[in-house]
């Protein structure tokens, strides 16, 4: 049974002349195609309906009839999206999906396509049994509610991304509270009715004082039974709105939770900074004590993480699920198998490195396997391929996983250029192929790198919450490392010290083999990097001096302090 994490889910959002999908028509559509919690590929374009788009809806939209009046037809943009929907175990997926699907079902009759046989996500439903039930659950309060900044309102794209933002976090909580793991459950769930948990006037008095000092801020909170034993941990970007929810008159709960509630008799609960810490320091007291009602958190997931055998004289890039120090370099965690192996087959379609696993000892009679005749490897074994130049090889593959182009993809297109020019079209349509993975898996690894060693980066981000407060994270090999919360005339001097601390002291341990536990955290890390990436600055440690650092970090937190450079108290 497929794992939600491993499935291509395809989050489509159109706008419309109005809300009948037989009468009326689709002007855009928008497909973000999300797999192990990360956009993978996008889609979107305007359509000329033939209609005329009524004003109130082109005042909400932003779309008016003459910017549709040379769009593409829907027969040509339909067939785009019908090939995105024949991915293979692909799943459909919208907020308030029968709306959408309806639209797209009845275009694709028009053109002569007929609609695939899809499963069907909802991310309304998915909201409603997850969320409380006074949180609003339209598009713009939900992705308010994970902090997701939606660009364009009511425009396809805008809303399919943050749709598939704040779905991604839905996921996890349906992981984590309801202990789903395959598409099957997700999409029972989705349907079923959840009994309103009774919550008696016994339990009310018994931690009304509690909830009636709870702060709005991040956290962690326990909730304890008669003899102070501790039943449930768990982390808040409010606690106040949090934990109050589970109290809620007709609450709707998790079987587990439901339960839990009726031993609780006192709520503890410790403010964090963020809701980074909050996520660590939850996960942590987690493993540690090991609360009977977090049975989903006690259990550690197996990540799969690619491996480049830099330590061997040949290296060659493989897939694993532990790190070992054996002074390999690694590449993760994924969130799903399916992710990890797609990255990897892209790298041996565009860099030449060995497949097989065996001990070279380069051999000019050696004879080239299949995959140096299709040049899909240099063949050292057969000493054709020096190993200076293999290295060469090996060096482009570490950049690029780690976030680098390093010169291939404006390769790739000049090679294109040229191959169109010779008129070698079928070559041109092959290399284009090429380039749209190779800039999309680029892209998104540039955002948050995948290498566990590399992925030494501060980040800066505001405080939704306190106007000109800033967090500072120094992130180290993918770990929290430092996080503080810093005002516009904090004195910054201190973090001078701290860079040469975290990135440049003498005799850090980099290859040490790392526990299930940590591997945990590092999910942690990257997940919520990937999910703030829009919101916060990212700034590379590799390969920079000390002082350079010093700089781009006092910058960012002038820019994004909004202060006049005067207020900025020199690092």
């Amino acid at each position: 049974m497929n794992s939600f994490w491993d499935v291509p889910i395809i989050v489509v959002d159109v706008e419309t002349t109005g809300h009948d999908a037989v009468n009326n028509r689709v002007t855009e559509i928008a497909c973000v195609v999300v797999r192990g919690g990360e956009i993978i590929q996008e889609f979107t374009s305007l359509i000329n309906p033939h209609q005329f788009i009524p004003p109130f809806i082109s005042e909400m939209t932003g779309i008016s009839n003459a910017m549709v009046f040379n769009a593409p037809e829907a027969h040509e943009v339909f067939a785009k999206v019908f090939e995105l929907f024949t991915i293979p175990e692909a799943v459909f997926a919208a907020h308030n999906v029968q709306f959408d699907w309806k639209f797209v079902q009845e275009t694709m009759k028009r053109c002569g396509l007929k609609p695939p046989d899809m499963a069907q996500l909802c991310t309304y439903k998915l909201a409603k049994r997850l969320l409380p039930k006074e949180a609003k659950k339209n598009v713009g309060a939900l992705a308010q509610y994970y902090d997701i900044e939606i660009n364009n309102r009511h425009r396809a794209l805008g809303d399919a991304q943050a749709t598939a933002g704040f779905m991604v976090c839905l996921l996890e909580e349906a992981e984590k509270e309801y202990e789903l793991e395959t598409l099957d459950e997700l999409l029972h769930f989705q349907n079923k009715r959840l009994p309103a948990t009774k919550i008696t006037a016994t339990i009310q008095k018994r931690v009304e004082g509690f909830l009636a000092q709870l702060p709005s801020t991040p956290g962690v909170y326990r909730m304890l039974g008669a003899e102070g034993d501790l039943l449930y941990i768990g982390k808040a970007k409010s606690l106040k709105d949090r934990v109050r929810s589970y109290f809620q008159t007709s609450a709707q709960l998790p079987p587990k939770i439901a339960k839990m509630i009726r031993y609780v008799h006192s709520i503890e609960w410790e403010e964090s900074g963020s809701e980074l810490s909050a996520l660590m320091y939850e996960s942590k007291e987690i493993k540690r004590h090991k609360p009977p009602f977090n049975t989903a958190s006690k259990k550690l997931r197996r990540y799969p993480f690619l491996r480049l055998t830099v330590q061997d004289e040949f290296p060659r890039l493989e897939w694993c699920d532990t790190i070992q120090s054996d002074g390999a370099e690694y590449f993760g965690p994924f969130r799903s198998n399916g992710m990890s192996r797609e990255i990897a087959e892209t790298v041996q379609r565009n860099f030449k490195l060995r497949l097989c696993a065996e001990t070279l000892s380069p051999n000019p009679a050696v004879k080239p396997c299949f995959y140096h005749q299709i040049k899909r490897c240099g063949a050292p074994c057969a000493a054709i391929e020096t190993k200076e130049n293999y290295w060469i090889e090996v060096e482009k593959v570490r950049r690029f996983l780690g976030g680098f182009s390093d010169g291939i993809i404006v390769h790739l297109e000049e090679e294109m250029a040229e191959a169109a020019e010779s008129l070698d079209f079928e070559r041109a349509i092959f290399l284009r192929n090429r380039l749209a993975e190779l800039k999309r898996l680029f892209e998104r690894r540039q955002q948050v790198s995948t290498s566990v060693t590399t992925n030494n980066v501060i980040l800066v981000l505001p405080m939704q919450e306190r106007d000109k407060t800033l967090e500072v994270f120094f992130i180290r090999r993918g770990r929290l490392h430092f996080q503080q919360e810093i005002g516009r005339k904090a004195p910054l001097t201190h973090f001078d010290k701290l860079i040469k601390t975290a990135y440049f002291a003498e005799n850090q341990e980099e290859s040490a083999a790392l526990s299930r536990e940590e591997v945990d955290e590092i999910q942690i890390v990257t997940s919520w990097m990937y999910r703030n990436r829009e919101r916060a600055t990212f700034i590379y440690v590799e390969q920079k001096p000390h002082k350079d650092l010093i700089m781009e970090l006092r910058n960012a937190i002038r820019k994004m302090s909004n202060v006049d450079e005067k207020e900025v108290v020199d690092i």
